[in-house]
């Protein structure tokens, strides 16, 4: 328990549950509340369009909010959203109001707060949308040239006026740097691993839990993927198969991808589709190598591929592209094969760890304490903390806490 507690606001700007902004908060949220914090997790309702949802859960204060608009603009994009935020927390006062990104559901009541209350606004920047990142991966001439330019602004403007701000990539510190804003008030965080609810599986178990060849090499893919490091993935599997016939690959959850036709009709490629989250995580236990493409692209140098943090925790060896911070990543430990990005490199990876089911068991157990210890939510967390506290302290400026203890 924590002697001195913070309230702590964390606004996302995803429906609950589902997103990779929503599972970034939600990772913090847990773990200040262990701590011993006061945390409200505030993402959007998957169907309301006029009534908050307030649960508390893992004790944490978890508040869903109406949105009006579908898809991917129930996104945080909402202004009915927006305003209904604004008006939900008045005459509450936070210490820290943390955004997950700065899109306009979370960044407008963030900065309305600051204003009533004086709480530090922390920008947390998880990933590179505009100039060439992962807006232009998206299909469609709406997406890209009408909400590219607006995407832009709030990702870039807002995090110039921030208190302090969090980035999940160097080349995101970069960035924030190259817009002017000052090491002083810049942390680099990448999140951490949930060792909780991401055991390490007999993999023999696993495999028979789910109805799977226990004999037969499996790879595995969790979540979503850019299609064009589908592609990547796609071509490494046929490479792959051509030394190991009987080689599957699990896609494991729903991925808004193309997939050729010889693979979708084959033996080599199964996809799960939606499976619940136990069903998921036995998925990857069941797996020999975990693999995990990356093309070298804006989008994917200025992002932390969240999901390496499951294989890490899932303790299977993992075989990566050496694109952005990953390189640091395996350096830190023995926990797979980094490859060019590139079918014929990537293959070979993969094809040296199933040849080797001692390597595979050493870069597993490798990654899995890698997850119990620099990289798990308790470390982020704590220097999270610590960064919160930089910024509460800053210029000797008092908190909202603070200033109430003076009067």
């Amino acid at each position: 328990m924590t002697p001195t507690p913070l309230r702590i606001l964390i606004l996302v700007h995803n429906m609950a549950y589902k997103g990779g902004a929503f599972y970034h908060g939600l990772g913090f949220a847990k773990t200040l509340a262990k701590f011993g914090h006061q945390v409200t997790l505030l993402s959007i309702h998957a169907k309301n369009k006029m009534k908050f949802e307030v649960v508390e859960k893992d004790g944490i204060r978890m508040v869903n909010s109406p949105d009006l608009l579908w898809g991917m603009g129930r996104t945080g994009w909402c202004p009915w959203d927006t305003m209904r935020r604004m008006s939900f927390f008045r005459g509450e006062t936070f210490d820290i109001l943390h955004t997950v990104d700065t899109r306009p559901a979370v960044v407008l009541p963030a900065l309305y707060l600051r204003k009533k209350t004086g709480g530090r606004f922390i920008a947390d920047w998880t990933d590179w949308w505009a100039r060439g990142g992962a807006t232009s991966e998206r299909k469609g001439w709406a997406v890209k040239n009408l909400v590219g330019p607006l995407e832009k602004w709030f990702e870039e403007k807002p995090k110039n006026w921030a208190d302090g701000l969090i980035a999940i990539s160097q080349a995101l510190y970069q960035r924030a740097k190259e817009q002017g804003i000052s090491d002083d008030i810049m942390c680099y965080l990448p999140p951490g691993s949930d060792t909780e609810d991401v055991p390490v599986f007999d993999k023999a178990q696993a495999r028979a839990d789910l109805k799977l060849d226990p004999d037969r090499p499996i790879l595995g893919y969790l979540g979503n993927i850019y299609q064009r490091d589908a592609d990547l993935l796609f071509a490494t599997l046929r490479k792959v198969a051509e030394k190991k016939p009987d080689t599957q690959l699990v896609m494991i959850g729903h991925a808004k991808i193309e997939v050729p036709q010889d693979l979708a009709d084959g033996p080599n490629l199964l996809r799960t589709g939606r499976v619940p989250f136990p069903d998921m995580v036995k998925f990857l236990g069941a797996c020999d190598v975990l693999t995990l493409p990356l093309n070298d692209t804006v989008a994917n140098r200025g992002r932390w591929p969240s999901k390496i943090n499951d294989y890490m925790a899932a303790g299977r060896p993992i075989v990566a592209n050496a694109i952005g911070d990953l390189t640091m990543l395996f350096q830190q430990a023995e926990i797979g094969h980094l490859a060019a990005p590139e079918p014929g490199e990537f293959a070979d990876r993969v094809l040296d760890l199933l040849n080797d089911p001692q390597a595979q068991q050493r870069m597993g157990n490798n990654a899995r304490k890698l997850a119990e210890t620099e990289h798990s939510w308790e470390a982020a967390t704590e220097r999270l903390v610590n960064f919160y506290h930089k910024i509460l302290n800053k210029d000797g400026v008092a908190s909202p806490k603070e200033k109430q203890s003076v009067a």
